[in-house]
């Protein structure tokens, strides 16, 4: 099969598998980017065209130690690169362009989980107090229920009227159908009660239990860039760097685990996960904690 032509072809039908099983563009873009580094690096090795038929276990085995010890890749970029070219072997062979999959018994670099970014006490009240100020009560009830309750954007954005019970000594916000399809219920403090008490009061449909929860100017806000607008607006006035979303929902876990430290199962159940080891991650010590800890050990 070394034959420009047929290359390109076989690389066009993988795209459009790709975009098929609903792959976005941006992982298309980084799947197609690693084989092109592959073969660009065959190319560099052999001096010769790429052929799928023609490459071994081997040859992806070296492709990895390159990146490892002379292109010093990240292993988050070379693992992602191992996986693009082991899905692009595996379609190949579905379509018998190959006889066997090259890529198939190659591991991935074994990285230590990275513990999920949230911010500290000091650049949340910094958030909070510009929204406090600047923002109108909507802003103010997007961002404090974020913070306040670790609901992940998409959750946020499907709530309606009736999922948020607001009362002097009790409050809750239900979540009909979160990730996988979980319903849960999760409780509002005392100061996201009255936060969101104010924001319903101006709703002009707070009536109606299944009226959106969130309307901007041009109606009901649907879209997760909705979202990132209002949060960045006030992380610029606050003078902190842009974020997501789901850095609010790791500042909640974090927050939670610093006055609750064994409520691992409890913290699980307000983040909407089945699975406890999930917010093991949570616990995990940053580099700036082993530092410390180390500095106080006596040799």
């Amino acid at each position: 099969m070394n034959d420009n032509k047929h290359i390109h072809e076989a690389v066009d039908r993988w795209m459009t598998y790709l975009e098929r099983q609903g792959k976005s563009l941006l992982t298309r873009e980084a799947y197609l980017n690693a084989l092109i580094h592959f073969i660009n690096w065959l190319k560099q090795t052999y001096s010769d065209e790429f052929d799928p038929q023609e490459v071994i276990a081997r040859d992806v085995r070296e492709w990895k130690s390159y990146q490892q010890t002379i292109e010093k890749a990240s292993p988050n970029t070379i693992n992602q690169r191992l996986v693009a070219i082991g899905r692009f072997f595996s379609w190949a062979h579905s379509e018998n362009i190959i006889q066997m999959n090259p890529a198939g018994d190659i591991d991935l670099i074994n990285v230590s989980e990275l513990k999920p970014k949230g911010l500290d006490g000091k650049s949340l009240r910094q958030l909070l107090r510009a929204v406090h100020k600047y923002g109108n009560s909507r802003d103010v009830a997007v961002i404090e229920l974020l913070a306040g309750t670790g609901l992940r954007v998409s959750e946020l954005l499907k709530l309606s009227m009736g999922d948020i019970q607001v009362g002097e000594r009790l409050g809750k916000v239900t979540v009909r159908k979160g990730k996988h399809s979980g319903f849960r219920e999760v409780p509002l403090t005392r100061d996201l009660r009255h936060t969101l008490n104010a924001y319903l009061e101006e709703h002009p449909r707070k009536d109606e239990a299944d009226a959106p929860l969130w309307l901007g100017i041009r109606g009901e806000l649907k879209h997760r860039s909705s979202v990132f607008r209002i949060l960045n607006k006030y992380t610029k006035i606050a003078g902190l760097p842009n974020m997501g979303p789901h850095t609010l929902r790791h500042t909640f876990a974090y927050q939670y685990l610093q006055v609750n430290p064994d409520d691992i199962r409890g913290l699980a159940a307000l983040l909407g996960h089945s699975n406890i080891n999930t917010v093991m991650i949570y616990t995990q010590p940053s580099l700036e904690d082993l530092s410390q800890r180390m500095e106080r050990v006596v040799l």
